[in-house]
């Protein structure tokens, strides 16, 4: 009888273990139950246009362009050959004064006037950018637009290889300072005014 009655009796400690082993199960099998949500998307992070990046210390963002002289060239190459043909026009009409001689003499006169006039028209600009300021160099006159300030409205007509393309450097009360491709290269230029200029 004493012997049944310990068979009978419960540990505390263990039936505090298998309460606690139980309950672990249902917490188990409820969250297994449970469907599952998934993850939070992460939106992406935008992407920012890296400023460009300023140049060492101690390099210089000037540029001086390199002068157009290939139609002044061509014209005094043209200019040369004309003074040749009146110089031997001349002589052929003074040693033999008929109206031939006489007036292919003065066509060439004519000819040799029109050209020098082109080419005085016509000299070379010098075209540089010093501390954002973009100067101006022709025919003994000296412009100068700033480039960095934004205070100069600068229209663009056309684009880097079209025969019609030019930048008009507004003015007030003036008219426009233009430039072409007769003063400098189209794609350098515009590469530079892009540097000061990204609108």
């Amino acid at each position: 009888m004493a012997g049944s009655h310990r068979r009978e009796r419960h540990d505390p400690a263990s039936d505090l273990f298998d309460r606690w082993m139980s309950h672990r199960q249902e917490d188990a099998e409820t969250r297994a139950a449970e469907p599952t949500e998934p993850a939070p998307e992460v939106p992406p992070r935008p992407v920012v246009a890296e400023a460009p990046a300023a140049p060492p210390a101690g390099v210089s963002t000037d540029v001086e362009f390199t002068p157009r002289t290939r139609a002044r060239r061509v014209v005094g190459l043209v200019l040369l050959a004309a003074v040749c043909g009146l110089a031997m026009a001349a002589y052929i009409a003074y040693r033999d004064s008929n109206t031939l001689a006489i007036g292919m003499a003065a066509v060439l006169l004519v000819l040799v006037l029109a050209l020098w006039a082109i080419r005085a028209s016509s000299p070379v600009a010098h075209l540089a950018v010093r501390s954002g300021q973009l100067e101006v160099t022709q025919g003994g006159g000296r412009f100068v637009f700033d480039l960095s300030g934004g205070y100069t409205p600068i229209e663009v007509v056309g684009s880097p290889g079209d025969r019609d393309w030019r930048v008009l450097f507004l003015r007030r009360n003036m008219e426009p300072f233009e430039i072409d491709s007769s003063m400098v290269d189209p794609q350098e230029f515009m590469d530079v005014l892009r540097r000061y200029l990204p609108g």
